[in-house]
């Protein structure tokens, strides 16, 4: 058990606390986590366990929907993951919403884009679709991506590999519903391999054997059971929501507009050491998102810097360094990372300053893209990293007061508690830090 006094920041993040406007909202509590989801409708169609819950944002829009007088809003997500705030805002009945996302990862971009278009899927031909492609695959020679864990039959078995592969061409050759069709195989990915998905990586477990059509078809029968009812109770056109692959950092290079979003509602990676490209790798490689080995670490490195596979070759932004040094994150973020640098883990001093570095960059963009008195959201945790010179990370201190040196005003609802190695300290949770311009 990691002890108080081991973690000489703690005294800065109190002090920094008597400065912000901080309060605790239990109702929020089970909302910042994606468990509710494998319940609702279109947002189950695929276990994106980093997701927060779809009930979020409409309960956000409820309790501070006054904040944002316009009845039509246009809302950003600039790390959408699998889309669950675009279809929430699809939904919505507090307002009429513009949707847009941005999600730098191609296949879980292929996750929210396709779920975001459901109205497009002929629900009567899914599964037989489905079959169609299972049927077709049979003439198939499909071959093994050179992922090792693929490769030797590690993750997933490589007969299995292969059938799903084959049948994912097949509905890429029969073009209808082919994006449902391919969505339901990399949701069956997991279930029919050797692999779960544990924090921050895929761990290896037994499981029982399952047959691939089955699995498929439930996938299938799911997905379009939930079109049809929602098309049978639908009494308003919903609208389209809009996904852009790219950076989130920078909303304006995705075609995002100056002074045209209301509202930005989002969570961006934590620094929590998890490579997401890593534990969405299976179906990076198998969905053929990813086609080689360099492809797979471009992407490693274009992420934000929020794990141990930075590039470490990038630059950290010069202004946010001098606010680290010699300015107003000295006490919050300088001499936690010149602790761990002189205990002798710098990879993690340079990970935290490249992350936050990020940030600083991302608040920067959003204030350009923001109306006025426009409103940003961040969903975001707060981490403890080492065991020999243990450093807590209160993200939604250090996001609190960078918005604030620029010019945001700023304001913490905290949502939980995380139970880690630090008993009794509230510094570790997961927050929504609520930004107006």
């Amino acid at each position: 058990m990691i002890r108080d006094d081991q973690i000489p920041e703690l005294r800065y993040y109190r002090r920094s606390e008597r400065q912000l406007q901080i309060e605790s909202s239990t109702a929020y509590e089970p909302l910042v986590v994606f468990g509710s989801n494998q319940d609702e409708a279109i947002h189950n169609w695929f276990r994106f366990k980093e997701g927060f819950s779809s009930d979020l944002l409409p309960t956000f829009l409820h309790e501070f929907g006054d904040l944002l007088p316009r009845k039509d809003l246009t809302l950003l997500d600039p790390f959408c993951g699998s889309g669950t705030s675009l279809i929430s805002a699809q939904f919505s009945t507090e307002k009429q919403i513009r949707a847009i996302g941005i999600e730098r990862n191609p296949f879980i971009h292929f996750v929210a884009q396709t779920k975001a278009s459901w109205q497009s899927m002929n629900s009567r031909t899914l599964v037989a679709d489905g079959v169609r492609a299972i049927v077709h695959a049979a003439e198939i020679e499909a071959s093994l991506p050179e992922l090792s864990g693929i490769q030797s039959g590690r993750c997933i078995s490589q007969h299995i590999a292969r059938r799903l592969i084959a049948i994912s061409e097949a509905a890429r050759q029969g073009r209808s519903n082919s994006d449902f069709i391919r969505l339901g195989i990399a949701s069956a990915i997991e279930p029919l391999s050797r692999v779960r998905k544990d924090g921050r990586a895929l761990r290896i477990v037994k499981k029982p054997r399952r047959v691939i059509r089955p699995v498929l078809e439930s996938k299938w029968q799911r997905m379009a059971n939930d079109v049809e009812l929602i098309s049978a109770v639908a009494c308003r056109n919903i609208p389209e929501a809009e996904i852009h692959l790219g950076d989130g950092r920078n909303p304006a290079a995705n075609e995002v507009e100056p002074e045209s979003v209301d509202l930005i509602f989002t969570s961006p990676p934590y620094p929590n050491n998890i490579d997401y490209s890593e534990v969405y790798k299976l179906e990076l490689w198998m969905l053929g998102f990813v086609e080689n080995s360099q492809q797979f670490l471009d992407l490693r490195y274009s992420t934000v810097r929020s794990h141990p596979t930075f590039d470490r070759r990038s630059i950290l932004n010069a202004d946010f360094m001098g606010e680290v040094e010699h300015g107003r994150l000295r006490a919050l973020l300088g001499a936690t990372t010149k602790r761990l640098d002189e205990s002798g883990e710098q990879w993690r001093a340079k990970m935290l300053l490249a992350y936050f570095s990020d940030l600083w960059e991302a608040l920067q963009n959003y204030r350009q893209v923001l109306r006025p008195n426009g409103i940003a959201v961040f969903v975001i945790g707060n981490s403890l990293h080492g065991s020999q010179s243990p450093a807590l990370i209160a993200s939604d201190i250090i996001l609190a007061k960078m918005a604030e040196i620029l010019g945001f005003r700023s304001q913490i609802l905290i949502a939980r508690g995380l139970k880690r190695r630090l008993a009794g300290n509230h510094f570790l949770r997961e927050s929504l830090v609520l930004l107006s311009r």
